[in-house]
Formats: C-alpha cells, sequence, structure tokens
C-alpha cells in the first residue's frame, strides 16, 4: 500500500507537468501544392497569362533535364546515380526539394519563388484590385515570400542564389557559359519590375 506522502508527491508533481491554461491552438503552416493551383487563375490572357510564360522557360523544364542526356551525363560526372532522384539534385530542379509530392515532378513551379501556396492560394487570401498592399500584405502573413520591390531584393538574391551558385554538381565547365548564367545583384533587383505579372 503506497504511503499518503508518496500519493501526493506524485499528484503534485503531475500537476506541475500539466499546462498552466489551455492549449494554444496548433499554428497552420503552408505547404506546398502545385502548380495546378496557381493555374486556375494565372492562365488568363487578361492578366499576363503567368502559367503560359512559365510553361516555356528553363525552370518548367528543371525536373525533366535530370533525366535527359546532359543531366545524365553531369550526375555521372558528380557520382550522382540517378539524379531525378537524388535530393543533392532535386533540391534546386524541383519545388520544395523533391520532398513534396505534389511538386515533385513540376519543376521550379510558381512556388519555389512565391512560396509555399495552400494558405494564401485562394484569390481573397492574395489578390485585390482595390487594396493591392494590403492584400500581398496578408499574403505574407500565409506563407508567401516577401520578395517584392526594393524591400525584397536581399530576400530575391538568396532565394535565386540558393540554387545559382557555384556550388551547385551541375555548375557549368565553360568559363563562358559559366559567365551567361550568372545572376548579379543587378539582375536580381530588377527582375521583380520586368516578371509578366507586374502590370506595364
Amino acid at each position: 500500500m503506497l504511503k499518503k506522502s508518496t500519493v501526493a508527491a506524485s499528484a503534485a508533481l503531475i500537476l506541475t507537468l500539466l499546462p498552466a491554461g489551455p492549449a494554444e491552438p496548433r499554428r497552420n503552416f503552408p505547404s506546398f501544392i502545385g502548380v495546378a493551383a496557381c493555374k486556375k487563375c494565372h492562365e488568363s490572357d487578361s492578366i499576363g497569362n503567368q502559367h503560359k510564360i512559365w510553361s516555356a522557360s528553363p525552370h518548367a523544364r528543371a525536373h525533366q533535364s535530370l533525366s535527359q542526356e546532359k543531366g545524365i551525363e553531369i550526375a555521372r560526372k558528380a557520382g550522382v546515380e540517378d539524379a531525378s532522384q537524388s535530393l543533392a539534385c532535386l533540391k534546386c530542379h524541383t519545388t520544395g526539394g523533391g520532398k513534396t509530392e505534389a511538386t515533385k515532378t513540376e519543376g521550379v513551379g510558381c512556388e519555389a519563388c512565391h512560396g509555399p501556396g495552400s494558405l494564401y492560394h485562394e484569390f481573397s487570401n492574395h489578390a485585390s484590385f482595390e487594396a493591392r498592399e494590403s492584400s500581398y500584405r496578408k499574403a505574407v502573413s500565409l506563407g508567401m515570400y516577401p520578395i517584392l520591390g526594393y524591400d525584397g531584393i536581399k530576400a530575391r538574391e538568396r532565394l535565386c542564389r540558393y540554387c545559382h551558385t557555384a556550388e551547385r554538381p551541375c555548375y557549368p565547365e565553360s568559363t563562358e557559359e559559366r559567365k551567361r548564367q550568372q545572376l548579379p545583384l543587378g539582375l536580381i533587383a530588377d527582375f521583380v519590375f520586368k516578371h509578366p505579372l507586374r502590370r506595364r
């Protein structure tokens, strides 16, 4: 039979380990949902058809390039058996680094630059024709990356140079090609103003 003092001490210990008040609600973190969700609105010609422009870009073909002859050769030189399955390659050739089924084979999609869209992708959470600035702030609070305007230059630089770096396995051997692929800060800084979404 347990002594009353032992039971009382055990009860006191249990009470100190319990949370003091009601549990905090779990924060909902944004996740990657894929280009198809963005396409629903962004394939409209009236706002510039960003999906069509992306589809014709090297970013759209980034994952596909891993299984092509040149990609296989680069992977072999880097000691990678299957680039299309290697996280070392997928971290830059897919949205979400190859860890998200919804984006695993889509290449470098919208969310790679704009942030995981599960919370902001609905029109009412990131777009407004009257109050663009406040709708942008709302989208940022829901997971969109804050890369717009002059304030976002350093964020854009970090984002672009995460993959566009000399340390990547597929960095070209040719000096000319290296020069061609360089992303100077001036280009990154100016990029947002030439982006196909921005109204001219």
